[in-house]
């Protein structure tokens, strides 16, 4: 996982933030929860299971097209008894014939793809029969039964090589590869959706924390006011609308402050599914300290290597395979063929009882070559071919539109993410006047130079400055993440 890097501004101003709406609940710095989400949570999980599945798969298809693929077969021992009113061997009349058989057959098989796109197959075979049948004594009247035991091994070597075509091996492992890019591509896209969404969630629980502490004071300010316009009402001071007025302001402010804390559990329970935690209840966020000033250089060096961003770099795998799925398919399409070798050697033993045994030698080769032409069928091929043409030129389209907005977007985020460190700087100094105006407003109001009215009127500025702080550093943050994973790893 990338770290995020977060930057310094002003770490005494940071300490200030949401001082007054921590609780007793165990704090959780971002850096961790982006941490757990991204490592220990299912949804990381499934990303990283993802990509390890595709790299799985390319390996697999790979060392299957370089090493031949082996396997053994055979059967189960069988026996087998025919009696029947028959016609056998050379008797003249159908008798009542009874035959039996004890056979075993067996076989390695190995297959092997070629470079040339062909095929090589060796299979090696094991067949033992046992056999017993009846056959004509000196009075052809009478039949004996006598056993037959045939063993026999023999290798079958067989060449397909394709004509006027591509290579299926070579086709499935080149999309296995485009397969495992894109995987790898998609899982970084993912992850940096991951800790957006957990950084968005983080932070909005921030600026939510400060919105109750803001609606808190704004609806004590609303109460003491509503209670002092009623006490001038009944001494005639102010006029009843007025009064109405600050209660009916009173009222806004509470339903406000329950709208607001509502916001803030949804917003917790949120964070938690995120990182896979049972106890909403538990989490506490809080302000992250910025260490890391904006690299010009760096910056500059990120937005000279446009062409890697990941966009860029998906569209262009995606165009790729579609592009051979669409050859693959046209030279499917019409005269086609294959050239076919086979050879086949034998050696055996007949062991035949009241005879000599029998040596089984055999040899058989064949070269054949098959052409195969489509007249008709419906017009299948051709709808195929022109499918998969569209799809190809579907993504060049895309991969065209990438190529002319990948530079602009990362030249985008990087004047995002320069703006919003010097708008937070503003934002440092807007917060530092409101803490100012705090504090000389809290000696005033302890000295009884100001009522509680207006201390809680400036301390609900100060909150309206840390939230707007925050809602600067949130954009911040997810801005910095995406030019992060904008880049292939």
């Amino acid at each position: 996982m990338r770290r995020l890097k977060l930057g310094r501004i002003g770490a005494t101003l940071l300490i200030l933030i949401l001082h007054s709406a921590t609780g007793y609940a165990e704090k959780i710095s971002l850096q961790d929860a982006i941490d757990i989400a991204v490592n220990r949570s299912s949804r990381g999980e499934i990303i990283r299971g993802t990509k390890e599945v595709a790299e799985q798969q390319y390996y697999a298809e790979r060392i299957g097209f370089l090493l031949p693929k082996i396997s053994i077969n055979g059967e189960v021992p069988a026996y087998s008894v025919d009696e029947s009113f028959r016609f056998f061997g050379n008797l003249p009349t159908k008798r009542m014939i009874k035959t039996s058989d004890f056979d075993f057959s067996s076989n390695i098989q190995l297959n092997q793809s070629l470079l040339t796109g062909g095929d090589l197959s060796i299979t090696a075979n094991l067949l033992r029969s046992d056999a017993v049948y009846p056959v004509r004594g000196a009075d052809e009247l009478i039949l004996n039964d006598i056993s037959e035991l045939t063993s026999r091994g023999f290798f079958d070597f067989n060449f397909t090589q394709p004509l006027l075509k591509p290579s299926q091996a070579k086709f499935d492992l080149k999309n296995r590869k485009d397969d495992l890019e894109l995987a790898m591509l998609t899982g970084q896209e993912e992850t940096a959706a991951l800790e957006k969404e957990v950084a968005e969630a983080y932070l909005g629980l921030l600026q939510l924390a400060i919105e109750r502490e803001k609606a808190t004071d704004s609806y004590e300010s609303a109460r003491l006011t509503a209670e002092i316009d009623s006490l001038k009402h009944l001494d005639g001071i102010v006029a009843e609308e007025d009064w109405l007025a600050s209660a009916s302001a009173m009222i806004d402010a509470e339903l406000e402050k329950y709208d607001i804390e509502n916001q803030y559990n949804d917003k917790r329970r949120v964070l938690a599914s995120l990182l896979d935690l049972d106890d909403p209840e538990g989490i506490e966020a809080e302000v992250p300290v910025l260490s890391e000033v904006p690299d010009s250089v760096k910056y500059k060096s990120l937005l000279s290597r446009w062409q890697e961003s990941v966009t860029l770099k998906k569209a262009e795998y995606q165009f790729s395979k579609d592009k051979r799925a669409s050859d693959f398919s046209a030279s499917s399409h019409g005269l086609t063929g294959n050239l076919e070798a086979s050879y086949s050697l034998g050696r055996g033993t007949v062991e035949t009882e009241g005879f000599e045994d029998d040596d089984i030698k055999t040899n058989s080769w064949g070269v054949s070559v098959n052409l195969t032409y489509p007249i008709w069928d419906g017009g299948a091929s051709s709808a195929a071919v022109k499918a998969a043409r569209l799809k190809t030129e579907k993504s060049r389209l895309e991969l065209e539109s990438a190529r002319k907005s990948a530079r602009a977007e990362v030249a985008n985020l990087i004047n995002s993410v320069d703006v919003g460190y010097r708008k937070l700087q503003v934002l440092q100094r807007q917060i530092e006047m409101s803490k100012n105006r705090l504090d000389i407003a809290t000696f005033r109001r302890n000295d009884g130079q100001i009522s509680e009215v207006d201390f809680l009127l400036v301390r609900v500025d100060y909150h309206e400055s840390q939230r707007k702080y925050v809602e600067e550093l949130k954009k911040y943050i997810v801005d910095k993440i995406e030019l992060e994973y904008r880049y292939i790893s």
